[in-house]
């Protein structure tokens, strides 16, 4: 019997987390991108990481987490932002939604609940970091590619270059060649409402 409710119970958990992430890094929760974000941000000693779907594969080798990138050559920087900013970005990311978006960030550190019926810049109704709620004055250090950090896939309209405030002078394919995608570990930091 308590063999049974366990697979129960691990069905129950493994759809729900199907049905709250995706396959596609552009349109939501990407459990594999999160668990790059993840060892990138314990890398880095951040309050969290953000990666693009832009900058990620559509298929990656699980055992070899540096596949998932486009370019993994990439330096791992660090940005600090305002949770204004971090608000912003996530508004940037569910803003072409129900599209994919190359935008779309895939986060660590934080989670995000929108509203799919909201208009674009209004659709963000929850940031949650793992210390509490993002406050909009507090600055945040956030790992990331260093293409993504100078403001690219649009993100110059809330970041550039002055917001980086340290290199770790470390690519993402030499950090996280031969490491595995934890993604069984994994529950969706975006959500969706309504």
């Amino acid at each position: 019997m308590k063999r049974l409710l366990l697979v129960v119970g691990l069905i129950s958990t493994w759809i729900v987390a199907s049905a709250q992430s995706t396959d596609d890094p552009g349109l939501g929760a990407n459990l594999a991108a999160q668990a790059a974000a993840d060892l990138v941000r314990e890398t880095a000693g951040t309050d969290g990481a953000f990666l693009a779907a832009g900058l990620l594969k559509d298929k990656s080798d699980a055992s070899d987490a540096s596949t998932l990138f486009q370019y993994p050559g990439d330096e791992i920087v660090v940005v600090t932002l305002t949770g204004a900013q971090i608000k912003q970005a996530f508004e940037r990311s569910v803003s072409l939604f129900p599209q994919s978006n190359s935008a779309f960030l895939q986060i660590s550190g934080f989670s995000a609940t929108f509203s799919k019926s909201a208009p674009a810049n209004r659709r963000i109704v929850d940031v949650s970091s793992d210390f509490g709620k993002v406050a909009d004055t507090q600055n945040y250090t956030i790992a990331m590619p260093s293409s993504l950090a100078r403001g690219g896939l649009g993100y110059f309209k809330i970041w550039d270059k002055p917001n980086i405030t340290r290199s770790l002078n470390i690519t993402l394919e030499r950090v996280l060649k031969g490491k595995r995608l934890n993604v069984g570990a994994q529950s969706p930091r975006w959500t969706a409402a309504d």
